[in-house]
């Protein structure tokens, strides 16, 4: 072989191995930053931790009561903490015999960066676009009273009853609201966004009826979607629903009216939420026909029949999305209100909310040991560290095992703050 077919041959080797080590560095750097990525809606305990502590402080906090009137004041106590200015706006309530009770609206307001315009469509029609949107508001909100329960004696007739808290129905819901709130003062909304914890929701809802009426008609037609937190904790499945004006009929929607409800579908696929996370957000696909408040009859699919504190703007024509947990494999409208298969909530048909289910201690044993046999230990689990420790998802990376409270919250949490940055039709977040 003469000196140039050597000199070719080392070229060819040289470039191989240089190839190689190109290649397995970018593997490794890869790697690495995977690695070192931030978790999605890794958001800690504190909002788990809040919605126990609630919970624990004011079980019974029925509307009109003074356990609520208290827990109004701890809400506030802690949004001030983060930096907010609350305003607690009261009201009342007018009962049969003539009597007023009172009830308080907790309210913060947080500035956004506003939209630009970026049109995707080809169409815009015969009006001129703003370049900008910078003052749209979204409304999120949880109701943070508790649905009355026939408290039941103990076996003996003597001994205390067991009490539930709420923990479920619905400081899991104000649990989300809450850390939202905590995460967009770092994470900056496009939206104005207007929190509010929602006096009196149990009994009709008056807390958002009066926070609605109470707005001025300019800053009413400002508000481009209102985001209802529910009860999110005990329900099989976390749901997530358009309002009934999304409904014209038959097989037909209003897509406008559904608008939001998908963008925050496509945060969930975006992020690869249940991938990542072990979260999931659903909407109803039943196939059955169910009559709206307004009086249409529509697929009963993407909205749910409930009323709750986001009913008002549904009925003042506001698109709107109610965030529950529950399970929507029904086949009739009467099956509506179904919240978990589990056989422990056999004896109320499968409803925790305002049962003696919806309390702390019962339902975090209950998945506590759910999570065991999923896992199928033989050894106790250190819950205080649970956190800590990983299974693998299905992409192949470790993930976090967090308890369904925290992971809940968190998550519902996050999926707020991402849709608060997508905006109007034609419109972008502008964080510049």
């Amino acid at each position: 072989m003469n000196r140039s077919s050597h000199r070719t041959l080392f070229l060819r080797v040289f470039s191989l191995v240089l190839m190689t080590f190109v290649v397995l560095t970018a593997v490794a750097c890869s790697e690495r930053d995977d690695s070192e990525t931030v978790r999605i809606a890794d958001y800690g305990n504190s909002g788990a931790d809040f919605a126990r502590e609630l919970a624990l402080r004011y079980p019974r906090r029925e509307a009109y009561s003074d356990q609520e009137k208290m827990a109004s004041g701890y809400i506030a106590d802690r949004l001030t903490e983060m930096g907010y200015s609350p305003e607690i706006q009261d009201f009342t309530a007018v009962d049969d015999d003539g009597s007023s009770k009172s009830s308080q609206n907790v309210i913060v307001h947080l500035d956004g960066y506003g939209f630009r315009y970026a049109p995707k469509t080809k169409d815009t029609g015969d009006q001129t676009p703003d370049k900008r949107k910078d003052d749209l508001i979204m409304v999120v909100g949880a109701h943070y009273d508790t649905p009355s329960v026939s408290i039941e004696p103990g076996e003996d007739g003597v001994t205390e009853p067991v009490v539930a808290d709420g923990i479920h129905d619905n400081a899991s819901g104000v649990a989300a609201v809450m850390t939202a709130a905590r995460i967009m003062r770092e994470v900056k909304p496009g939206y104005d966004v207007i929190f509010v914890f929602f006096g009196a929701g149990t009994a009709s809802y008056t807390g958002a009826k009066h926070f609605l009426s109470a707005l001025a008609a300019e800053e009413r037609s400002r508000i481009d979607v209102m985001v209802n937190v529910g009860p999110i904790f005990a329900g099989d499945k976390v749901y997530a629903h358009a309002g009934h004006n999304s409904v014209t009929g038959g097989e037909y929607k209003n897509y406008a009216k559904r608008r939001k409800l998908y963008q925050m579908t496509d945060i969930f696929f975006e992020y690869k939420l249940n991938t990542r996370n072990g979260y999931a957000i659903y909407t109803n696909q039943a196939s059955f026909l169910a009559e709206t408040t307004h009086g249409t009859r529509g697929i009963f699919r993407e909205w749910t029949t409930k009323l709750s504190d986001h009913t008002p703007f549904d009925k003042a024509g506001i698109p709107v999305i109610f965030m529950e947990s529950g399970e929507y494999r029904v086949k009739s409208v009467s099956e509506v209100g179904l919240e978990s298969k589990n056989p422990l909530f056999i004896s109320s048909n499968g409803v925790i909310s305002g049962t003696q289910f919806d309390r702390t201690s019962t339902l975090e044993e209950l998945f506590k040991d759910m999570e065991e046999q999923r896992a199928r230990q033989t050894l106790p689990v250190d819950w205080e560290n649970l956190e800590e420790e990983t299974d693998e998802s299905d992409d192949g990376t470790e993930q976090k095992r967090i308890p369904r409270l925290p992971l809940r919250v968190n998550n519902t949490a996050f999926v707020i703050v991402q849709l608060a940055r997508k905006g109007p039709l034609d419109y972008e977040f502008d964080g510049s």
